[in-house]
């Protein structure tokens, strides 16, 4: 534990915690206006410091928008009463800044500020400016609880895909066969999944379907059976008949989108992986019911709040990246839907990114006018993933999230 600090409330939530997740602090004292340092954002933060430095205590302060001298008397009894405290200057406003220069200048004062982006601290306090560069992390929940929200069990990561060794290697060779089909993996896809969905499996999991419905997506189980993920495959005059490898290729097998979801993650966070922290299938609640929260080991039930999904999560050191996946044709509204969780759950510092399987199209003079409008929304666009090696994919995502190698 590490003393007491002084951050002054900022509207950007990540901001507001870089000193607990590095230091752990005994106190931290937040400084802040009425109309920002909301119940809400006040609540998640408090939820937040449960989960990341339990020990540490919080008070809030309010202080007025508008009487400088108030704010500095403020500033002046936090001096005066925690003689250890140090005040991180990253969030609070034009005013708060004001009162604190008049009040540093008059009193001795530690002061630093550490950048979310890079971790690095910057220590204010001698003649010179100190740089010390910081590890800081925290996890994809984390991330959701201290923006107000959570994630549900119902997230892929905990309730549908176990990354084993062997399940990645199917997910590569079925990654093959997709890019070998093109755009003819949905077509046969969701031909499968409403054949499928009319002809349960018995008891045993054995299907038995009907070719005639099936038509030519039987080439796909041709193709699987070859890669070991279809078993017992019988192609008879009217049936076709089989069995699943397991239910993870089930779920692959039987949605169109699953597979670009997958080999973004695999390839993301195979070996080792440049991202601290990654989730597949985020369902996330938007009021942050605090049931839905899945700490390592634990289940909770599901509640009926507002949720979103987001197909894949990476974290770097405290910087999201929220990518969305598309194995087909994306519009106007994949953006606007990225954009408004990707600034709920993320804030400024939070990295945006479609990925589409197929490439966009461009009109006669080669312009993207789709890729346009991502980029006026500040939206990353990694486009023809068929066409694209893992180390190129891996290379962009690393690119966006601004790693150094």
């Amino acid at each position: 534990m590490a003393g007491t600090f002084v951050e002054f409330f900022s509207e950007e939530a990540l901001e507001n915690v870089m000193v607990v997740l590095k230091y752990k602090p005994d106190r931290v004292v937040y400084v802040g206006h009425k109309s920002n340092m909301i119940t809400k954002k006040v609540n998640s933060l408090r939820e937040f410091v449960k989960r990341t430095s339990p020990d540490t205590e919080l008070k809030f302060i309010e202080v007025s928008r508008d009487n400088l001298d108030q704010i500095i008397d403020v500033l002046t009894d936090l001096v005066e009463r925690y003689r250890d405290a140090k005040f991180e200057l990253t969030g609070g406003s034009e005013l708060i800044l004001i009162a604190f220069g008049f009040v540093s200048a008059r009193m001795p004062v530690d002061t630093l500020r550490i950048d979310p982006y890079t971790g690095t601290e910057i220590d204010l306090s001698g003649s010179t400016p100190v740089r010390i560069k910081s590890h800081i992390e925290m996890s994809v929940a984390d991330n959701m609880v201290l923006h107000g929200g959570s994630l549900t069990n119902l997230t892929g990561s905990y309730s549908t895909w176990r990354f084993t060794d062997d399940f990645r290697e199917d997910i590569r060779a079925i990654w093959q066969i997709a890019k070998m089909l093109r755009n003819k993996w949905n077509k046969h896809v969701s031909t499968i999944e409403e054949v499928i969905k009319a002809h349960p499996a018995d008891e045993l999991g054995y299907y038995v379907l009907p070719k005639v419905n099936l038509g030519e997506a039987v080439e796909l189980f041709i193709r699987l059976k070859e890669i070991g993920v279809i078993r017992e495959l019988h192609i008879a005059k009217r049936t076709i008949s089989f069995k699943f490898k397991n239910e993870m290729i089930r779920h692959v097998v039987t949605k169109t989108g699953n597979i670009l979801e997958l080999h973004v993650y695999d390839v993301a966070t195979r070996g080792n992986s440049k991202f601290t922290d990654a989730i597949i299938g985020a369902m996330i609640d938007w009021n942050g019911n605090q049931r839905n929260l899945i700490p390592t080991g634990e289940n909770y039930s599901v509640s009926v709040d507002t949720m979103n999904e987001i197909d894949v999560i990476l974290m770097r050191d405290t910087i999201p990246t929220f990518i969305s996946c598309k194995s087909g044709k994306a519009g106007s509204i994949a953006l606007h839907e990225l954009q408004t969780v990707t600034s709920r759950f993320g804030g400024k510092y939070a990295n945006k990114v479609l990925v589409m399987a197929t490439p966009c199209e461009n009109n006669a003079n080669g312009i993207s006018f789709f890729k346009q409008r991502a980029k006026d929304m500040h939206i990353w666009v990694i486009d023809d993933v068929y066409s694209m090696s893992d180390e190129a994919l891996l290379q962009k995502l690393i690119k966006i999230q601004g790693i150094n190698l």
